[in-house]
């Protein structure tokens, strides 16, 4: 009689809905990777700030190392739960364009919209690559030079000990000078600016609220590229609720032979329901879409959120462009329909459903697909 295979190490039993929720996203559910001294001192080059969590990043990447993900299909996105204080982190490994960014940004506004916050707005800004960091820290230094004479002994001193401080001192002189500090987007590198300006387009597509928020510059040592904050709003109050960047540059000292792209968010106030319903499954979908081209891409996560919204799961591949590996992908998770959208059905606002068996097809305008696929799948 053979063995039961064992379920891996890192694998979960119970779901609550935030989880539930990042899955319809592809978000892989793991166990959250406990930190220890050996992540602390590889993150100590990195100043220990609120929502910038260095020894966090290198447990997961630890965690990444230890439990072979290199060996899984890549892009590939975890999510895991923290209890204290209780919180969610989602992953985004190995994608360098902006589908990273944009949907960690979607899955994380679904998942505090299923707790009941209604006014959310993302702000976000870019530091760029290490050499932009570089540059827009010498400029920093020069406008303090310049305009921050009349500052107090020890805000020059906190200056000088670090220039990133112009953005996290509360001193009304400090937010006097900052008002008027260049921006760190007028200093990114081309490639910088380019991949910046992938992840606002992204935005636009999904018809998310955002401003551009040059304050947000994250921790020099181990932040880049975008970095963004989504918060509420309450009677004229602002509250952060969760806080993503990329963190590749920790790669390499955890002992990965070379810099993988790697982005994350943590959710800092998902929570605000006390009592969670749990689940003993995650949903298990029956069709898996296929997009085709960057317009497609595009339209790709709000398909994937208003089909979340009819609790219609989906298998996908995000960030994968290859139409080849997406087949290769659907035809081993056996599914009967897939859903593709091409170049012609983004821009025509349709996706074609393809049974796999008999090779019919419909094309059906996108609003319409959560009641055709109910159909289909009865």
């Amino acid at each position: 009689m053979l063995k039961e295979a064992r379920k891996p190490v890192w694998s979960l039993n119970e779901f609550d809905k935030q989880i539930i929720t990042a899955t319809y996203f592809g978000f892989m559910p793991i166990t959250a990777p406990r930190i220890t001294e050996e992540d602390i001192a590889a993150s100590k080059h990195c100043a220990a700030l609120p929502y910038y969590d260095a020894a966090e990043k290198s447990a997961l990447i630890r965690s990444y190392i230890n439990n072979n993900f290199a060996s899984l299909p890549h892009p590939l996105a975890l999510v895991y739960k923290k209890k204290k204080p209780e919180s969610y982190s989602l992953h985004f490994i190995g994608a360098q364009g902006g589908i990273a960014e944009a949907t960690l940004i979607r899955a994380a506004l679904s998942m505090l919209a299923e707790e009941g916050y209604k006014n959310l707005s993302v702000h976000i800004n870019s530091i760029g690559d290490k050499d932009s960091i570089c540059v827009y820290e010498r400029e920093l230094a020069s406008y303090a030079r310049k305009f921050g004479s009349s500052l107090s002994a020890p805000l020059k001193e906190s200056l000088r000990e670090d220039i990133w401080n112009l953005f996290r001192r509360d001193e009304e002189e400090m937010i006097q000078l900052r008002a008027a500090a260049p921006s760190s987007v007028a200093f990114l590198s081309s490639q910088s600016r380019l991949h910046f300006k992938e992840v606002l387009e992204y935005l636009e597509s999904l018809a998310i609220d955002f401003r551009l928020a040059p304050e947000l510059v994250g921790e020099k040592n181990h932040c880049s590229h975008a970095i963004f904050a989504i918060k509420n709003l309450v009677d004229e109050v602002e509250t952060t609720l969760a806080v993503g960047y990329r963190y590749s540059r920790l790669a390499k000292r955890l002992g990965l032979r070379k810099e993988i792209p790697m982005a994350g968010v943590t959710i800092f106030s998902a929570a605000k329901n006390a009592a969670k319903k749990i689940y003993k499954q995650l949903p298990k979908p029956k069709f898996y879409l296929v997009q085709l081209g960057q317009v497609a891409k595009m339209k790709t996560l709000s398909l994937i959120e208003l089909l979340r919204l009819h609790h219609i799961p989906v298998h996908h591949f995000l960030g994968k462009d290859k139409l080849a590996a997406q087949l290769s992908s659907a035809e081993s998770l056996q599914v009967s329909y897939l859903i593709i959208i091409g170049h012609k059905e983004a821009l025509d606002g349709t996706a074609t459903i393809r049974n796999v068996a008999t090779r019919a097809q419909d094309t059906i305008p996108l609003e319409l697909l959560p009641q055709y696929l109910k159909k289909i799948s009865l």
